[in-house]
Order: C-alpha cells, then structure tokens, then sequence
C-alpha cells in the first residue's frame, strides 16, 4: 500500500520545537499522513510517548533523531539511543548505522533558516539518503536532488515541522506495509517519491518569535 510519511519533525523535547507528542500524532493524522518520524534534537526523550500518541491517533510513529554533528545534521530513522552530538558526519553515520538505523543528510546545502547542513560530507559520509526538499529550506534543495540524483543517493522529503500546523507540508510516499522496518527498508532501497511544499514564511516568523519568548520569558 503507497504511505505518506513525514519523516522529519520536533516535538517540544527539541530546543526549537514547540508540540507536545500528542499534537504532532493528531497533526499528522490531520495531515492525511500515514506515518511520521520524531526526530528531535539530540534527544529520544520523546519517543516512547510519541510512539503510544500515535497509536491512539492512528498514525505510525517511526522513533528517530537528529545528531548535531561536527559537519551538520544528521536524522537517525529508527532510532531509539542518544547519539553523541560533535561527532565527525562519518562517525554518526556509522553509530546510526550501528544501532540499526537509517542516516539521512538533513537540509545538506542550506545556509538560511539552518546553517547547519553537511554540506561537503554529503558525498562522503555513507549516507543512506538524502532529505532533496525540506520545507523550511527555501534556496538550497535543488543543490541536494542534484547531488542525489547524479550520485544515486536515495531522496527523501520532509517538512521539519516544528509547529502542528508545518506537519505534511513535504513528505515521502512509499509502497510496502505500515510498519518501521518496511519503510526504512523501502527508503534504504532508494524506492522513494517525495511530495515536495514549503512552509509559508509567516509560520518560520511565528516560530521565531516563540523561541525570542522562550529565552526571554
């Protein structure tokens, strides 16, 4: 059966994320989405209760994390173990890979909204695949399917919700069983379609302003 699957988004366990586990299951629900992955900031603190949330919402929850490398971040699809953050991209490649995960490069190229992508470890690293759109990065994805494509590498899109209304802006459309280790198998296997939007900048606007009023309150 073909799945829609997001599989990039924060809950409130990430620095920058502002949903509780329950909003991002009943988001995803609301989304049309089949699946969704936690994958918060250097933390699986969030993952069990996701995984129950989504059950009641009926909505597949993929455990997950993002890794603030050395070069930039790294998403861990079915990943449930904290990854040492400041790693080399190589070395969390292969502690995901070690844990039984999936190692996509996050937002790789971009320089606006997040800085932080591995840009010149893309290539290099060991990469299960590449996240060719995120819907927050607004001028560097065409950079990341045009090195996945010549590369091989397999694609995914994501929309790297940090609010409920971001969930299932871009996702990932695969066609196996609805469950964990089908996906990412289908994701390893390149057998992928990504389903491409952005964000609308008044959402990034608002979210900054959430974090100015966390820092500060």
């Amino acid at each position: 059966m073909k799945l829609k699957v997001d599989l990039h988004v924060h809950t409130k366990y990430s620095h920058d994320g502002f949903m509780g586990v329950s909003e991002v299951a009943r988001g995803a629900k609301e989304a049309g989405l089949d699946a969704v992955a936690v994958t918060d900031h250097n933390t699986c603190e969030a993952v069990s209760d996701a995984v129950r949330a989504g059950k009641r919402a009926g909505v597949l929850v993929i455990p997950g994390i993002e890794v603030n490398s050395k070069h930039g971040d790294i998403l861990g699809l079915g990943v449930t173990e904290v990854i040492e953050h400041g790693m080399s991209a190589k070395d969390t490649v292969s502690k995901i890979h070690a844990l039984g995960g999936v190692a996509v490069a996050a937002h790789p190229y971009s320089l606006v909204f997040h800085p932080s992508g591995v840009r010149g470890e893309v290539k290099s690293a060991g990469f299960d695949a590449i996240e060719v759109f995120n819907s927050r990065t607004y001028f560097s994805n065409g950079m990341a399917f045009r090195v996945a494509k010549s590369r091989g590498i397999p694609m995914v899109a994501s929309s790297d919700a940090h609010l409920v209304g971001e969930i299932g802006n871009s996702y990932s459309v695969v066609d196996c069983a609805c469950d964990v280790s089908s996906i990412l198998d289908e994701v390893r296997a390149g057998r992928t379609e990504v389903v491409c939007g952005l964000t609308g900048i008044g959402s990034i606007m608002g979210w900054y302003w959430q974090r100015f009023r966390r820092v500060f309150r």
